[in-house]
């Protein structure tokens, strides 16, 4: 049940919201950067785990950001109404290979920052149709960012299964990047 007494309406601020976003975006990159040193066969191995190998569940990933992104640009016209589902990922595309996955993802990336940085604050906490559910824009953002952890961490495993050391993608190291990143600039 959403919207239930458990989970009151509160506003979440953006710039909370863009650090989020931010780290799944860099987190998604390091997760792409360690894949990238594998084989066509070890992506494509079947692993037993989530989407059977490391491609599947990275396009899995892929294909939920870009598909979120629409159905929240959707939203800001008719948040009554469900998007096309002629404007989602179309299925036929999935037979997507690495390189062709990671050059799509940076255009979905920026356009997450985008929508981000221009949603108007109190649109944050306004509902949604989506899927048949009712949702909060900043709740289905949040969704979103968890949704690519929980995959990232699979992916994760699947490379220790092939003897690879996975990256770590943990928020505390993105942070220390950042921070590192900020002195060397200043």
């Amino acid at each position: 049940m959403l919207g239930g007494s458990y989970n009151p309406r509160m506003p979440v601020p953006r710039a909370m919201l863009l650090f989020q976003v931010d780290y799944m975006i860099w987190a998604d990159g390091e997760i792409l950067r360690a894949c990238a040193t594998l084989s066509d066969d070890e992506v494509k191995r079947d692993l037993e785990i989530s989407h059977s190998n490391i491609l599947g569940t990275l396009r899995h990933m892929f294909v939920a950001e870009y598909d979120w992104m629409v159905r929240l640009r959707h939203s800001m016209a008719g948040p009554e109404e469900e998007v096309d589902p002629g404007l989602l990922f179309p299925e036929g595309a999935l037979g997507l290979g690495f390189a062709e996955l990671r050059e799509e993802w940076s255009a979905v990336w920026l356009s997450w920052r985008e929508y981000v940085e221009a949603l108007p604050e109190a649109a944050l906490d306004r509902d949604f149709v989506a899927m048949g559910d009712r949702i909060p824009r900043w709740k289905l953002i949040q969704h979103v960012v968890n949704h690519a952890t929980l995959h990232r961490g699979q992916v994760a495993g699947m490379l220790r299964q092939l003897g690879k050391q996975p990256p770590c993608t943990d928020l505390f190291e993105y942070e220390k990047v950042q921070t590192a990143t900020a002195l060397e600039r200043s």
